[in-house]
């Protein structure tokens, strides 16, 4: 509440709460109007954004479903594409105590993971090689728990640092539909987790920034040199991920797509499906331009 100090002085008034002197008017208004001060106004446009967010945030958890965090600017060291692609997976059955669970109350064990990954011995013991200890230790009978502080079941801790969301139905649904013989074309694109726009799941030179028109793709061929891939065969890439597909909601959406308004395949931008991996403020944004869903 004001008061003014001086009533021949109408610009001058003192906040009688905190003795502050300002300048003030005089409104005349209706009976029963409501006057906010500029505090008031701040806290509530505050309110507004935070609810805003939590409903966002309510929104997609219904649509999207659980899920686990990785550090956005994490390239999983020396593993393989195919290594990292079974190890994402396998991060789904993570409790939040980061113990890998076969079922809610049964520990994984070594001995699971054949079945688990449906894998060959081969396979798992080449698996196995590449990620235990530095990413997973084996507890033996007390079973498997994770090894990597990059990679988080829960709630942050650490607010300074960018985490994408890893959704655990999604994740689930393409490792399962996908061949093993394309589980490194999976890996490559999470071996790109760096490049991946926040706001935009465009893979891109610049992925903190938040405005479309500024973003900066990365083209194909610059994506094949990142994951060491052959340039000559990019036609043969594209092919494979036009044929990676998986269900979401009663119908086939793609996991990457090559999307351009334009003749030259220079201007293409590659999106990552956001019902994958997402995290910014409006995955249904990404569903429109990425144009995920196969017709």
């Amino acid at each position: 509440m004001y008061q003014y100090i001086d009533e021949t002085n109408s610009n001058l008034g003192v906040n009688t709460d905190t003795g502050e002197v300002m300048e003030v008017v005089t409104m005349i208004l209706p009976i029963g109007s409501t006057v906010y001060t500029p505090e008031q106004k701040r806290a509530f446009k505050e309110w507004q954004n935070q609810t805003a967010k939590r409903e966002y945030r309510r929104q997609a958890q219904s649509e999207l479903g659980y899920f686990y965090f990785i550090l956005s600017e994490y390239r999983f060291g020396k593993l393989s594409a195919e290594t990292v692609t079974r190890l994402i997976y396998l991060c789904t059955f993570l409790n939040y105590n980061g113990e890998f669970m076969k079922t809610q109350r049964q520990h994984m064990k070594k001995s699971d993971l054949q079945n688990v990954l449906g894998l060959s011995k081969g396979s798992v013991f080449n698996f196995c090689k590449e990620v235990i200890p530095n990413y997973i230790v084996d507890n033996g009978n007390d079973g498997l728990v994770l090894n990597c502080s990059e990679i988080i079941r829960g709630k942050l801790t650490n607010s300074e640092n960018q985490y994408k969301k890893f959704y655990i139905k999604a994740i689930q649904t393409i490792y399962q539909a996908t061949p093993v013989s394309r589980h490194k074309h999976l890996g490559y694109v999470f071996q790109l987790l760096p490049y991946i726009n926040n706001e935009y799941n465009i893979i891109c030179s610049n992925p903190y920034e938040p405005e479309l028109n500024k973003i900066e793709p990365l083209s194909v061929a610059e994506i094949c040199d990142l994951i060491g891939y052959e340039k000559s065969n990019i036609c043969k890439l594209m092919k494979i991920y036009q044929n990676i597909t998986f269900e979401y909601k009663n119908q086939q959406e793609y996991f990457l797509t090559f999307v351009t308004n334009k003749v030259e395949a220079e201007s293409r931008r590659c999106f990552v499906n956001p019902h994958i991996l997402y995290s910014g403020s409006n995955f249904q944004k990404v569903e429109v331009l990425g144009a995920f869903v196969k017709v």
